[in-house]
């Protein structure tokens, strides 16, 4: 089969409608293929967000667990973040840069 015979057989219209369609599927069409793989990067992206923040989630609440219930942690966390200290003892508080 010579190429002039394969241009012959592609010249009809239903060819032309496939390459119309096609066309306007791959690169026209509001939800084309770009669009598509870029909604599925963006995704991707979220439902590693949602995991981070799961996590996240699962430490503050054993961080609470520990503070309401360890009064050894309590009180770490009092000196160490509201400079709290006890009656009868002095702290010196020595910043670094």
């Amino acid at each position: 089969m010579t190429i002039r015979e394969t241009l012959l057989k592609l010249n009809n219209r239903y060819v032309y409608a496939t390459a119309i369609f096609l066309a306007v599927i791959l690169f026209i069409d509001p939800f084309n293929l770009f669009e598509q793989r870029r909604l599925r990067n963006m995704l991707k992206d979220q439902q590693q967000q949602i995991e981070f923040y799961q996590q996240e989630i699962s430490e503050s609440k054993e961080q609470l667990h520990r503070l309401e219930n360890d009064t050894a942690t309590m009180e770490r966390v009092a000196r160490e973040q509201y400079m709290m200290k006890r009656d009868n003892e002095v702290t010196y508080l020595i910043e670094t840069q």
